[in-house]
């Protein structure tokens, strides 16, 4: 299992749709991702609540999208090993 930090930056709340706005950056392998958030809550959330409810969501896009390229790697593996060998994919 790898391990990463992650940090909340540019937490900003929207007073007319009542969301707090963030980013959230993951630091891994000397990489950085940021995932812009959003997390309906009243102004008067603590901040403590509002950044676990920001990282939750970006963690969810996270995985989400670790999944999909993961489908995408094994769906272009699967197509090389058919061209190579000449066999059809099933469909």
């Amino acid at each position: 299992m790898k391990l990463y930090s992650a940090q909340v930056s540019d937490l900003t709340f929207d007073a007319a749709t009542q969301q707090f706005q963030a980013d959230v950056i993951f630091h891994e392998g000397g990489e950085q991702v940021t995932y812009p958030v959003e997390l309906s809550a009243p102004f008067t959330a603590s901040f403590e609540t509002v950044s676990r409810g920001l990282m939750v969501r970006a963690r969810a896009i996270r995985k989400q999208e670790r999944g999909a390229s993961i489908a995408s790697l094994k769906s272009i593996a699967s197509q090389t090993v058919h061209i190579r060998y000449g066999i059809s994919p099933v469909t």
